[in-house]
């Protein structure tokens, strides 16, 4: 690895390792408690609450309510909402009661054209939401509103989808920590003392409480995956390309960035993923086959517990490898093929973060006083430092690597390996293969130290990199309360192998944990 690489990586480790463990020697702070669930509602997935709703089992007004009043009842301890549009939701929950009631439209349409007909779903600040909140957790933004909706967002409010609010991000979606100086920090739902993670955080943190059924995130080394593992449930990472990312701030007119950023779904049950990814790949002009039924008996499953030594590299819990290795031993007995992949990912890691670093025109600290225009992050680094910047940590230290970039570059061997790995997985997996890994090593971390743990998100960014599906699948609960969980990666366009094998580990692992009792 290159020092220019290792030095500041070794670095970081050392602070993450040594605040970790002066914050949990030391603080006396106290977790704050999810209050319970006490709603059958709660236990459904959104595929069975259509379904209830279409046959006129269940209203969308009832649905609707419930989930409001647990939100409201919940984001004081999580700080995951930014701006709700609670009255609208409940209106148009009326409607499509009415509708139903009434006779104008039909069971057929609704299961085919409209298959979340009156369920809530909540969305990512960076992604628009019309009328709502768009500032991307940005002082330069502030007061911003979305005057339309994304596509993604569109897609599921034309399937018959309600939102309910917008949800946290960092700074411009720059770091693994859910803060900003805008909103504040937002809270894991299994114990507030530690990161929600990100950029993802505000959805993670709502569906870890159970107070969303479904949540559009985005994901660009990790934003989807790593928030859904630190809140335990399911987040899936498309394939490149096949899920529209109009509407998303930030955006550049950069082929690296549109081929690292992605948006899709995060959920609660494993069915919901294949859900939503119908409703946000119905207009992709290649079938993915998403409906086939997948065969385990003829699945190829490689399984990779640790990324590979290096003394910039954090090691894997135990608790994760155990996970792996017995999701691993699990799909051996439905019959699939197992084997341990013994390669590496360490080698990957220069040319993934060299190509985020390359990314032109990223503009990250966007000046309050004039937006068209950035701040220096060398005079805003020592404020940071001091408290009296109105930038995070994360977007100066992420503007701080992409000028890095002009004393780093990629190699034409490097460039090659790279594609050399990319193709090696791909003829590895075929069309019938899995590859099983971390998602991140390590439970969600405590406070904001996440941010020096870079190297840990090797694990994600690697499958942004490839352009390949990948679902974080939510494993259990450690003796310490927080979530595991693992990423189920798939060659590109075979997101339906990602998809049928969450399902599967969820019907054998239990899935969703609640971080309350549920009544």
């Amino acid at each position: 690895m290159n020092l220019m690489i290792l030095v500041p990586a070794v670095l970081l480790k050392f602070i993450f390792n040594i605040l970790s463990f002066i914050i949990k020697k030391f603080s006396r702070e106290k977790p704050q408690r999810i209050p319970p669930a006490n709603n059958h509602l709660f236990k459904l997935s959104a595929t069975v609450l259509a379904k209830k709703i279409r046959l006129g089992e269940l209203t969308s007004q009832e649905l609707i309510e419930a989930y409001i009043q647990r939100i409201k009842l919940v984001n004081p301890i999580l700080n995951a909402v930014i701006e709700d549009r609670f009255k609208e939701a409940l209106e148009e929950a009326k409607i499509c009661d009415e509708n139903i009631r009434d006779g104008k439209i039909t069971l057929l349409e609704l299961e085919k054209q409209r298959p979340l007909y009156g369920i809530p779903f909540t969305v990512k600040e960076a992604c628009m939401l019309k009328g709502l909140s768009h500032t991307g957790g940005s002082y330069a933004r502030q007061g911003m509103k979305a005057s339309e909706n994304g596509e993604a967002v569109e897609m599921l409010r034309n399937a018959g989808g309600i939102p309910l609010c917008v949800t946290n991000t960092p700074e411009l979606c720059t770091g693994l920590d859910t803060y900003n100086h805008l909103f504040g920090r937002t809270c894991n739902a299994y114990d507030s003392r530690y990161t929600a993670g990100g950029s993802s955080g505000g959805e993670g943190a709502l569906l870890g409480a159970g107070c969303s059924l479904i949540g559009i995130g985005s994901d660009l080394i990790g934003s989807i995956r790593i928030p859904a593992l630190f809140n335990g449930v399911f987040g899936h990472k498309a394939t490149t390309g096949i899920v529209s990312t109009k509407g998303h701030f930030p955006f550049v007119d950069d082929d690296e960035f549109k081929k690292f950023l992605l948006i899709g779904p995060m959920t609660r049950y494993a069915e919901d993923l294949h859900l939503v990814m119908k409703v946000l790949t119905a207009k992709y002009n290649r079938d993915l086959y998403l409906d086939d039924p997948v065969d385990l008996k003829t699945l190829k499953v490689f399984y990779l517990e640790d990324m590979g030594s290096s003394i910039a590299s954090v090691p894997t819990q135990m608790e994760i490898r155990t996970c792996v290795r017995e999701a691993a031993k699990h799909l051996k007995y439905c019959g699939s093929e197992v084997e341990e992949y013994t390669g590496s990912l360490i080698h990957v890691f220069q040319s993934v973060i060299v190509t985020i670093m390359s990314m032109k025109e990223l503009q990250l600290l966007l000046d309050p006083n004039d937006p068209k225009h950035e701040r220096q992050w060398m005079y805003e680094l020592p404020k940071a430092l001091l408290g009296l910047s109105q930038h995070t940590f994360g977007a100066i230290f992420l503007k701080f690597l992409l000028y890095m970039n002009k004393f780093l570059k990629e190699s034409k061997e490097q460039k090659l390996n790279a594609e050399y790995q990319r193709q090696h997985f791909i003829d590895l997996l075929g069309t019938n293969g899995v590859f099983i890994c971390p998602t991140y090593p390590i439970t969600a971390p405590i406070g904001k130290t996440i941010v020096f743990n870079m190297l840990s998100t090797l694990y994600c960014g690697v499958w942004n990199f490839f352009g390949f599906p990948a679902s974080n699948v939510p494993m259990g609960i450690t003796v310490d309360g927080l979530p595991i969980g693992l990423q189920i990666i798939a060659a590109p366009y075979q997101d339906r192998l990602c998809l049928a094998v969450a399902k599967e580990l969820e019907r054998s692992f239990g899935g969703w944990t609640a971080p309350y009792p549920i009544c």
